[in-house]
């Protein structure tokens, strides 16, 4: 009963405020301000975890190397047959797209977070407003992950590094 609620909960949150957190990723607004900008309350960290699902769909954040090293995608489609007596079939056919290559950071917050949590907070605490807001909340993993560097976060993540 408990994984049903959780899935109902994860429905209605996706339908009232999903496509709106996309959008607002996708203009570069941080945690804070896209859950001020929601028309339905929800939690910092409900927030933070549709962003970073966002991050990491539109390739902003890699999770592993390969993702990075990759020139193309490979995209799917379906595609209508006739034979020769109009029965109809479907044929799945695939594709490589080339990509533009992107370069990007290596980041290891969540490793900075969890050996020394002051030391990341002030280096943190001496970002200007909106690059400490762009990296703030996030859910980093104890991994390191690699940010797009030419977005947004990418440049806060770099503002970070600069101060090592």
């Amino acid at each position: 009963m408990k994984e049903f609620e959780n899935a109902l909960s994860n429905y209605i949150k996706d339908f009232a405020n999903g496509g709106a957190i996309r959008h607002f990723v996708e203009l570069g607004y941080n945690v804070e301000e896209i859950k001020s900008s929601l028309d339905f309350p929800m939690s910092t960290e409900d927030v933070a975890l549709y962003v970073w699902k966002e991050y990491i769909d539109s390739k902003v954040i890699c999770l592993n190397k390969d993702e990075i090293d990759k020139d193309y995608i490979v995209k799917t489609s379906f595609v209508k047959d006739y034979n020769r007596y109009g029965k109809t079939s479907l044929r799945k056919v695939t594709k490589k797209e080339p990509i533009e290559k992107k370069s990007y950071i290596s980041c290891d917050f969540g490793k900075r977070i969890y050996k020394d949590k002051e030391d990341y907070n002030s280096k943190l605490g001496r970002l200007d407003k909106d690059n400490k807001s762009m990296i703030e909340n996030l859910p980093w993993p104890l991994e390191i992950v690699y940010v797009e560097a030419s977005s947004k976060l990418g440049q806060a993540v770099n503002a970070f590094y600069s101060l090592l």
